[in-house]
């Protein structure tokens, strides 16, 4: 083999031997064996080393002990700093490959000239909860993936590590950061990963997703922190500003301004329509960030705020007139709990490849309110993400100063 195809696997460990058992004879199975896997290990024991000590491969592992607990990203750059072959390939215990990962990925660089070939992973489920879990999450569909991917060591020191100090989202910026840069991206069609690890409890599942949208808030701030204040500035004056002449103290006050939830509302519209405008003319088309979500959350308060004072501004509370709704509160947030168990148990598991005689008759409301509750568990966590991090961040840093 050429020199310069030469491979070296990155794998981060964490207290889970029997998966790095199950990873390992799936890379000894390749149908193009690495020369080095390149294992570091942030478990508290010494149970993977006196594994690896007594097991014997068809390719040399470096085997590294980190004295602190390291999160994933952290792992694999110190994995790519102790590799020694011109190719990186990430893996983590969890996803497992297929024999021909690396021999398939390693003739795709080749032959599209690529810089770096994403890795495509498929999630399985074992029990029924796993089954509503990846139909309400992933799907059946493959997914882009950091595991699985196979880069140049080169490109990826020149590209900068993967974003350290978050468990979750930092595979995602560091696989925008490189589409958005000079490097050749392949995303492959076949799928040759499995992963196949889904939480499998209910609350188990939720703390991760709250956990995991936390740490992923951190991603966005850290790509724009103006993004971020602009963002919460909105949302707490929607909250606010259409209650100013109430907290004053209306006409009797000197604080008060005549027409100011219009004039608001008008003067938003302005900016989020600019915002938008110059984001697509200067960065290529709108991206999901804070200011995308806060504009998704003044819209919800003004319709919230529309409809509760409607029976008060334009029937004035008579039952008699036309324009009275009885419980137009309670109606409406029933359709939006009605659109939301839709929406994603029907619409979002079919767009990710689930059949729709797998959801029908009644197993798509399960899976709908399975995806709802998880939509909950994310927003307070991305919410106290955006909020809290940043001054966390900042402690330690000055904690280590």
């Amino acid at each position: 083999m050429n020199s310069l195809n030469k491979i070296s696997v990155i794998i981060p460990v964490f207290n889970d031997r029997n998966l790095l058992e199950k990873a390992l004879v799936a890379i000894d199975l390749q149908i193009l064996l690495p020369h080095e896997v390149v294992i570091v290990d942030s478990s508290s024991e010494d149970e993977i080393k006196a594994y690896l000590d007594k097991s014997s491969f068809q390719f040399t592992v470096i085997y590294h002990k980190s004295p602190k607990r390291l999160f994933p990203y952290e792992a694999s750059n110190l994995g790519v700093s102790l590799s020694s072959f011109n190719l990186v390939a990430f893996l983590d215990t969890k996803t497992i490959p297929k024999e021909n990962w690396l021999s398939t990925y390693l003739e795709i660089k080749i032959k599209k000239n690529a810089d770096v070939v994403f890795g495509i992973t498929k999630y399985l489920a074992k029990s029924y909860f796993q089954n509503l879990l990846r139909d309400s999450t992933y799907g059946r569909l493959g997914h882009e993936t950091a595991p699985g991917s196979l880069i140049s060591k080169k490109d990826f020191l020149q590209a900068g590590p993967i974003m350290i100090g978050v468990r979750s989202g930092g595979d995602l910026e560091w696989r925008n950061r490189l589409k958005d840069s000079k490097y050749n991206c392949v995303i492959p069609k076949d799928i040759v990963l499995i992963y196949n690890e889904l939480p499998n409890s209910l609350f188990k599942t939720l703390k991760q997703f709250f956990l995991y949208q936390m740490y992923g808030a951190k991603v966005n701030i850290q790509k724009n922190v103006k993004d971020l204040f602009l963002g919460l500035t909105l949302i707490f004056s929607a909250i606010l500003i259409p209650q100013w002449n109430g907290i004053v103290g209306w006409e009797d006050s000197p604080l008060y301004l005549p027409y100011i939830t219009r004039i608001y509302a008008i003067s938003l519209v302005i900016i989020l329509m600019a915002y938008f405008i110059i984001n697509r003319a200067v960065f290529r088309g709108l991206q999901s960030n804070f200011i995308l979500n806060a504009a998704k959350t003044i819209i919800f308060i003004f319709l919230f705020l529309a409809i509760f004072r409607w029976n008060e501004v334009l029937a004035n509370w008579v039952e008699e007139s036309v324009w009275y709704v009885p419980n137009i509160t309670k109606i409406y947030v029933t359709l939006i709990f009605l659109a939301s168990i839709l929406y994603r148990g029907l619409y979002f598991p079919y767009r990710n490849g689930v059949l729709i005689e797998d959801l029908f008759p009644l197993r798509w409301l399960q899976v709908g309110f399975l995806g709802l509750l998880l939509d909950l568990a994310k927003a307070p966590g991305y919410l106290l993400g955006s909020i809290m991090l940043p001054f966390i961040d900042n402690k330690s840093k000055q904690n280590k100063n």
